[in-house]
């Protein structure tokens, strides 16, 4: 059936996609729209949820190789973080939203440092699309005399001399930053609710159990954990690492994939919170190769908290779990309430810890807090945004493989574009629902035996710095 602006709609999720989806919607005239989710997450801080669009922060980034549509989403996207930032400094701004997050920014220009021990391939064509997209001005090579000299006149000198560029190489990225990730959601629900969006969440009312379809395979709604069936013209799966449990069809398609999050509650002595603050430190990403999946990265203090977030990026581990009929299909979904991460990688942290911030260790600082991010990775890195081959009036809006967040303003737009049957510039056959098979499996969605269960973790000694 075609879908009119008064059509009844449900979305499964209330993370990015589901938000994006939403706001992009309510901006084309939609107005009949029902959110659900089983966390309730307006009412929660950072530390309340195991997803990513409940993170702490994420890395706002433009650099993509050679890769330049997501590169010019991203400028794009990064327009409509400025503007909500202004909204949020507006004497007018609704008290409600004031009281839950203040007037804190959402997006924190502090840059970001690409270090290695040369410049990588990768590296030059991050850079080759930054001059063809005319913005080649905003990228300093550290050790390079022109781009140093343009810093210097730019305001990023401090940053430019934190590493030592004989051993290291690197490029400061001046259009990179922090995305303060719960933030920004929850003034998303703000808006969103403020123009009459539904939100059903937390309990069993906001779980949803299964998707309500005839024999013919017309999906008619969803039913939720209470037994009570909610029916819809339209609807769309946004479900994040949980999208495989209520589709199988994802099964090697996207799937939920585990991800290392440390933090480091960091204390006022010497100093050490005004240098790491985003004013005098940015972003840092050491070694890190989008081919194999390495490296580790660094963020600033994040205020008002005090707390520093390292992730390390390397191979994730699966949580395999039989759904649909008769466990037919094995794909992986969260394992929830585990919260330990493996013994390799706070290896790793304390490694990168000790050479390039060993005063961290000597003024005490303590690592606080690990969580496990569950991901939804597609296997060749691409969002999924399309129509159900196997379904009709069912829409799936997943595989955010790690740097969807960045596109929350925009996201949604090509669900749009998908209903409405234009696609301007060419990405709704980047986003098509694809057959794995055909595909390089470059997130390892088919290793079953990197398990998350079968891992060692880190003992309570392992995260001792000393």
């Amino acid at each position: 059936m075609s879908i009119s602006k008064e059509s009844s709609i449900i979305i499964i999720g209330s993370g990015v996609f589901g938000l994006s989806t939403a706001y992009n919607l309510t901006n084309e005239g939609y107005k009949n729209i029902t959110i659900y989710d089983k966390t309730d997450l307006y009412a929660i801080s950072y530390l309340g949820g195991n997803t990513a669009s409940a993170d702490l922060n994420k890395v706002f980034r433009s650099f993509y190789g050679n890769e330049e549509h997501y590169h010019k989403l991203a400028i794009e996207s990064r327009k409509i973080f400025e503007q909500w930032d202004k909204e949020l400094q507006s004497p007018e701004l609704d008290t409600e939203f004031v009281s839950k997050v203040s007037r804190l920014k959402i997006i924190d220009d502090s840059g970001l440092i690409r270090l290695n021990t040369e410049i990588t391939d990768h590296e030059l064509k991050n850079l080759d699309t930054f001059s063809k997209s005319g913005l080649r001005h905003t990228q300093f090579i550290l050790d390079d005399e022109e781009d140093v000299a343009r810093g210097k006149g730019s305001g990023w000198e401090h940053k430019l001399n934190l590493f030592d560029v004989g051993k290291y190489k690197g490029v400061l990225d001046s259009t990179s930053g922090i995305l303060y990730a719960s933030r920004a959601c929850t003034y998303v629900q703000f808006i969103l609710r403020k123009r009459g969006v539904r939100f059903i969440t937390g309990g069993e009312q906001g779980q949803v159990k299964q998707i309500i379809q005839t024999d013919d395979g017309v999906v008619k709604g969803i039913e939720t954990e209470d037994g009570v069936k909610h029916y819809a013209d339209l609807t769309i799966l946004a479900a994040g690492p949980w999208s495989a449990k209520l589709l199988p069809e994802l099964t090697r398609l996207s799937e939920a994939q585990s991800g290392n999050v440390i933090h480091l509650k960091i204390p006022n002595v010497e100093g050490l919170q005004e240098k790491y603050s985003p004013k005098n430190f940015p972003i840092l990403l050491w070694k890190v190769n989008p081919t194999d999946r390495s490296g580790i990265g660094i963020f600033p203090l994040t205020v008002p908290e005090n707390i520093m977030k390292i992730i390390v990026m390397r191979p994730k581990f699966r949580n395999p779990t039989p759904v649909g009929n008769e466990g037919v299909h094995t794909p992986s979904i969260p394992l929830e309430d585990e919260s330990r991460i493996t013994k390799v990688v706070i290896s790793k942290v304390k490694e990168f810890i000790s050479e390039f911030f060993p005063d961290l260790i000597s003024h005490g600082t303590k690592i606080f807090k690990t969580e496990v991010l569950w991901y939804t990775d597609a296997i060749n890195n691409n969002f999924i945004i399309d129509y159900v081959p196997s379904r009709k009036n069912l829409v799936v809006v997943t595989g955010g493989s790690g740097h969807g967040f960045k596109f929350l303003p925009n996201l949604g737009k090509f669900v749009v574009r998908l209903l409405e049957g234009h696609d301007v510039d060419g990405y709704l056959p980047i986003f098509k629902w694809r057959d794995p098979e055909t595909f390089e499996d470059i997130n390892g969605i088919r290793d079953s035996d990197r398990i998350l269960k079968q891992q060692e973790f880190a003992t309570a000694e392992d995260l001792q710095l000393d």
